[in-house]
């Protein structure tokens, strides 16, 4: 079994502890992070960046925020954007939209996969990914998903849109990977040291009665990472 953490952070590389891991996408939190992650890919072929400001941290950013961004992704056609989002649980929403489109225009501009953190702002994010034309949307990969039912299926309605998790309730919401097509599912850890990506992989192929689901969902994983 191969797996790649589809999301993780710069303190958990998720490939050095555990052991079907072989590569680890790790995304950043606010600027001051982006040195640091360059520095440990440098270091470690199997770890992908991903490269933005978390909603959480929108009170970080700086002047000419945007130039740096667009600067530090032109430095390399590798780099993906994330983690980014809107988060309805934490002050600034205005800020935070604000913030989310900026990054969000540049990764379509330049064709950058996107780590997308949404909190009950489906409907804002939704209403902005609407502004894009399907066809100029790269990647985008709802980490950690618990959107309902009427999320879940307009997301599915987009074709470049992935699934992340890292908890299956199979009494509960997360049952709803039933109805993701098995090509547009991925795991992940999150930075957690508690979460077994192998026992995710096992949970999602019972669910599936699918014993392909390892072999799928490093692919999968491998597509996201070209933006394919």
């Amino acid at each position: 079994m191969k797996i790649i953490d589809a999301h993780s952070h710069i303190d958990y590389i998720t490939h050095k502890y555990q052991s079907d891991v072989v590569g680890t996408i790790c995304c950043t939190t606010d600027e001051s992070q982006w040195s640091k992650l360059i520095d440990i890919m440098n270091q470690d072929s199997n770890v992908y960046g991903a490269f933005g400001v978390h909603p959480w941290f929108v009170n970080s950013v700086k002047d000419e925020f945007e130039k740096r961004f667009e600067q530090l992704l032109k430095s390399d056609t590798q780099f993906m954007v994330g983690e980014i989002g809107i988060d309805k649980n934490k002050p600034n929403i205005d800020k935070q939209i604000d913030l989310f489109s900026i990054q969000l225009n540049l990764a379509v501009k330049l064709k950058r996969t996107i780590f997308l953190h949404c909190v009950g702002a489906w409907d804002k994010v939704l209403h902005i990914l609407k502004q894009y034309k399907q066809s100029e949307l790269p990647v985008i990969v709802a980490h950690a998903f618990n959107g309902n039912e009427d999320i879940l299926q307009k997301l599915l309605a987009c074709s470049n849109v992935f699934f992340s998790f890292n908890k299956i309730d199979v009494c509960g919401r997360n049952c709803c990977i039933e109805q993701i097509p098995k090509t547009r599912i991925l795991i992940e850890s999150d930075g957690k040291t508690k979460v077994v990506l192998t026992q995710l992989i096992e949970t999602i192929t019972d669910i599936k009665s699918d014993e392909t689901m390892s072999n799928v969902i490093y692919e999968n994983t491998q597509r996201i990472i070209t933006n394919g």
